[in-house]
């Protein structure tokens, strides 16, 4: 958001294998695809990136990660 207005949308399906992903994987699957999209404007910039979703909340505190998890964390740190 900038100026409490929002500047861009981003959308897109989901692939067969993706379906079957629980709940939580795919909440940091749309983080993950929306950094990744918008990562040359982010790139330099502090960024703050909230979600209503509890399990995400904590995901950085959580010691079993798959190895899905685990890559995807390696990219938003």
């Amino acid at each position: 958001m900038q100026h409490g207005k929002v500047i861009a949308y981003s959308s897109r399906q989901l692939w067969p294998h993706e379906k079957n992903y629980p709940t939580h994987d795919l909440e940091l699957a749309a983080i993950v695809f929306a950094l990744k999209i918008w990562l040359h404007y982010l790139y330099g910039f502090h960024v703050d990136i909230y979600t209503d979703h509890k399990s995400l909340q904590y995901i950085f505190k959580q010691k079993n990660l798959n190895l899905r998890q685990q890559r995807w964390l390696e990219l938003l740190k």
